[in-house]
């Protein structure tokens, strides 16, 4: 008898890792699968629709992200903030731009960061960059995957014009 339960319980158990592989893979579902339907239009915004939510943003401009510690550069930034709507406007438009899926990080480095708020709460994390060709870009990750847009005008004079007036914490 002890042989048999135990017969059973290991057939329970390869049968619910061999579901649980399942579910990891097929593309339907969506609490455990990394698979998130790109398609070449998905954008920023279809990925993270929270984003809709934004009522505060605080950019981030990293003083020295060319420097020469690749590990470090990031310690050291200004930041302006905002809860203005216009400015937010602008954000939600770059959102909306066609996005690129990486798999890893692109080699260029992150000239700053938004952090994206709702009621108080940041729940999202957007990296920009603007030092031309491949590397002026806004990307944020998602399940492991990296997915870039290429900045549109207004997002890039407003990171510019905000960069002026940013302010070290």
């Amino acid at each position: 008898m002890k042989q048999i339960t135990y017969l059973l319980i290991v057939a329970a158990s390869l049968y619910a890792c061999n579901q649980r592989e399942k579910a990891k893979i097929n593309p339907t579902t969506t609490a455990m699968s990394v698979v998130d339907n790109y398609t070449a239009n998905t954008t920023i915004l279809m990925l993270d629709e929270r984003l809709n939510g934004v009522d505060s943003l605080v950019y981030v401009f990293y003083k020295d992200p060319l420097g020469k510690d690749s590990l470090r550069y990031t310690r050291f930034y200004t930041e302006y903030a905002t809860t203005d709507t216009t400015e937010i406007s602008i954000l939600k438009k770059q959102i909306q731009l066609p996005t690129e899926r990486f798999e890893k990080v692109k080699k260029c480095r992150s000239e700053g960061k938004i952090w994206c708020y709702s009621n108080g709460k940041i729940f999202q994390t957007l990296y920009f960059s603007d030092f031309g060709g491949e590397c002026s870009f806004m990307f944020f990750i998602k399940n492991g995957q990296f997915y870039y847009s290429t900045l549109g005008e207004a997002f890039k004079g407003k990171i510019l014009s905000l960069k002026k007036v940013s302010k070290a914490v």
